[in-house]
């Protein structure tokens, strides 16, 4: 019997989050050395968080411990949970580890375009936010929680997961 396993469909969505990010941890190290804003440090912990290796990555030549045990977390995500929450589903579109949904607004999935004034607080909440992934899969599930099952099917037809067979 063959097992399946899940792959991001496009390695570049997990490289350009990644690049988002790292925008900015720029400018919350900027503006926090210029004392610009008041930058809240768990803003600056959970990005770095994020940064260290708990995005895909599949360029990578050496892959260290905590890269693997991303992959591997993400992946158990997809086949061993019955139920997800949206910010899962969302880190998952995303290429992220999606044990770090916590360090997303808990009520993202509600959140209108008119009320999106409250995320302005929340810099990697409001990046995500933005991002289409959130808007489609707002669209797709009205809820935050999601049937893992038809949360696979969806993101596959829209070509956000791909299926392999081994």
């Amino acid at each position: 019997m063959s097992e399946i396993t899940y792959k991001i469909f496009h390695e570049r969505t997990a490289e350009n989050i990644k690049v988002e990010i790292q925008k900015l941890h720029d400018l919350l190290i900027i503006d926090n050395k210029k004392n610009l804003y008041r930058v809240d440090t768990n803003d600056r912990k959970s990005v770095e968080t994020i940064l260290t290796d708990n995005i895909l990555d599949f360029k990578a030549l050496h892959m260290s411990d905590k890269q693997l045990r991303t992959r591997s977390e993400w992946h158990s995500f997809l086949t061993v949970k019955k139920h997800l929450n949206f910010n899962e589903c969302l880190l998952i579109l995303l290429g992220i580890n999606p044990t770090l949904s916590s360090l997303i607004e808990p009520s993202l999935y509600k959140t209108k375009l008119n009320e999106v004034g409250g995320l302005k607080e929340n810099y990697l909440s409001l990046i995500f936010f933005q991002r289409v992934e959130n808007h489609l899969l707002r669209e797709r599930f009205r809820s935050n929680k999601i049937n893992t099952d038809e949360f696979i099917k969806w993101a596959m037809d829209y070509k956000y997961l791909r299926e392999i067979k081994i």
